[in-house]
């Protein structure tokens, strides 16, 4: 069961859904204040926070900023009660880093299934892709809208390993595993030489992978990473294929064609020109970039996204 911190002010209302929870095996806190909000989550630190908007003393807004904003509460999933109801106010709260909202009047019934859903997203941020051993995107995505919520020059980049179906299709299933788990370690290897400690390495599926990091850690690492896997790729070829500049394989329709060797197309999305609001906008910008980096001779290619529009 979870720990759950509720700061509303309408007392008949924290107290009913005090009882329910209680009589649902968690163990409720309750602040009926905005004054002093924070630092009783401090003191309480629950697991699940049912935030209200419209407080007497602070916002739920500016308790949300903060508790995202510390280094011990910024994993809490908070979810926004508000009586406004209205999509700007919605969206606001969760720009400000919500996990959910509830618009009021709600059902009992309608607010256990929203803490059952928290509970759930706190489970899958610590779920682990068996092969690479990294993080999904349910716990990126969350990270993203973190650091945006608390105004921080970031860059996301991702990674496509082209040419890594032709390979894996020339070797056979278990060459997936080896060259997933290599490329795994090249990431955790490169940020540790180049000493950087504040990024967050995310394994979307298959060859797919993003990297959050700081702004300024940006060129260095695209850079880093580009030589580094040109390099190191090249293990997993024969001195004739390498010779060649390409494996052999087969089409859908069993006809030979040549496979380029593996390189990757790095699209990198960042704060340095626009200022995204999400972590959706985001990767809505990375789906565009990533088609602009295509590699070629088996060679990494960087697209860096240079808009300035406003998102």
């Amino acid at each position: 069961m979870s720990r759950i911190l509720i700061v509303d002010d309408e007392v008949d209302l924290t107290g009913l859904i005090q009882t329910k929870l209680v009589a649902e095996g968690h163990q409720v806190f309750v602040i009926n204040t905005g004054e002093g909000a924070f630092e009783y989550a401090k003191q309480v630190k629950p697991e699940v926070c049912l935030l209200d908007i419209m407080l007497p003393g602070a916002t739920g807004y500016q308790i949300c900023r903060r508790m995202r904003k510390d280094p011990e509460l910024y994993r809490i999933a908070i979810l926004m009660l508000t009586a406004l109801g209205e999509e700007p106010e919605i969206i606001h709260g969760l720009e400000q880093g919500a996990d959910d909202y509830l618009s009021k009047p709600f059902t009992l019934e309608r607010l256990m299934d929203k803490i059952g859903s928290l509970a759930a997203l706190l489970t899958t941020l610590d779920y682990r892709n068996r092969v690479s051993n990294l993080p999904g995107t349910d716990a990126l995505k969350r990270e993203i809208n973190h650091k945006l919520a608390r105004g921080e020059a970031i860059a996301c980049v991702y990674m496509d390993i082209v040419g890594f179906e032709g390979y894996c299709k020339n070797r056979g299933q278990e060459s997936q595993g080896e060259v997933i788990q290599s490329f795994s370690r090249t990431l955790l290897s490169l940020t540790r030489s180049l000493g950087i400690y504040e990024c967050f390495p995310a394994h979307m599926g298959r060859q797919h992978f993003i990297v959050l990091l700081k702004l300024e850690d940006r060129d260095r690492f695209c850079e880093g990473l580009a030589e580094t896997f040109d390099k190191e790729s090249r293990s997993f070829y024969t001195p004739e294929e390498l010779k060649n500049g390409y494996v052999l394989t087969t089409d859908a329709q069993g006809r030979e064609v040549r496979c380029p060797l593996m390189a990757l197309s790095i699209g990198v999305a960042h704060t340095q020109y626009r200022q995204f609001k999400s972590a959706k906008k985001i990767f809505e910008a990375l789906a565009q970039v990533r088609q602009k980096a295509q590699p070629t001779e088996g060679k990494s290619v960087i697209f860096m996204d240079r808009r300035r529009t406003e998102r």
